[in-house]
């Protein structure tokens, strides 16, 4: 039996942070700071943003609580993707089952996969869902084994 961070947990995370109304940097910074996150410095965790092109980033590492498993990163972005402003919204989260994550993740949402990659020690995935009344791009990123204990990357994207 896996002995991680609970994956209702994980998944409630992301949907409550950055699925339910879409990515949205300041609401999250607002409720980052109701909710006693620590901020991190300017730059720091940058390889967690899904898009290059960022013009603004906010990162916290989070307080364990009914919602937010211990030891998870939040980052909201705002960036340009094909000219256009979108927003990002991350949660990183160690020590997750990532298979059982990703059956909870389709069981909650209407997600349809658009692409994937494989470079031999991880998987990034993209899906298109609505959620939130909003057209969102999601990106999981996992370990490449299914058996391998790791982390797991899940970052949605919308138009600005």
């Amino acid at each position: 039996m896996y002995a991680g961070v609970d994956v209702e947990r994980a998944l409630e995370a992301f949907h409550s942070t950055c699925l339910a109304h879409g990515p949205d940097f300041d609401r999250t910074a607002v409720a980052a700071g109701g909710r006693g996150w620590t901020p991190v410095a300017f730059g720091a965790f940058s390889d967690l943003s899904p898009i290059a092109n960022v013009n603004d980033a906010k990162t916290w590492t989070t307080v364990a609580d009914d919602t937010m498993p211990k030891g998870a990163i939040v980052q909201v972005t705002k960036a340009t993707l094909d000219g256009k402003a979108v927003q990002t919204c991350t949660v990183a989260m160690t020590d997750v089952d990532h298979e059982t994550f990703l059956k909870s993740f389709f069981t909650r949402t209407d997600a349809e996969k658009i692409d994937e990659k494989r470079d031999g020690l991880q998987i990034s995935r993209l899906y298109i869902l609505i959620a939130g009344g909003r057209r969102q791009i999601v990106n999981l990123k996992f370990p490449a084994s299914p058996t391998a204990e790791g982390s797991i990357v899940a970052s949605s994207i919308a138009d600005d």
